[in-house]
């Protein structure tokens, strides 16, 4: 191949590289929100699915009940907060905690 030869680059390719990124950086801005917010839960992560309409984001962390809080107000606030920074409308979004046994080696700076 020559230079300029290739594969047509129409407006279907550069839309999904722009979703692409647009993901990597949603989920990019909740891992450090929640990285903050749950610091002392053991956050380890998260899980994105999106389905037709609905958002589930699943919160990996080793003290599930730190994530939840006194009957499940914690969860609320966090579900709260996302759908306001991300323009989420009501019931769209999702959060759910998964326990998991050791968030292995983590260096720490406090």
């Amino acid at each position: 191949m020559q230079q300029g030869e290739g594969r047509a680059r129409g407006p279907r390719s550069i839309n999904k590289k722009k979703k692409f990124v647009a993901d990597g950086v949603f989920h990019a801005e909740l891992h450090e929100f929640f990285t903050k917010a749950l610091a002392a839960a053991g956050y380890a992560g998260i899980e994105i699915r999106v389905f037709s309409g609905k958002t589930e984001i699943r919160i990996k962390a080793t003290k599930t009940e730190a994530v939840l809080g006194e009957n499940g107000r914690k969860l609320r606030e966090l579900t709260s907060l996302v759908q306001k920074r991300f323009q989420y409308q009501d019931e769209t979004v999702e959060l759910r905690v998964t326990s998991i046994r050791n968030r292995g080696p983590v260096s720490y700076t406090h």
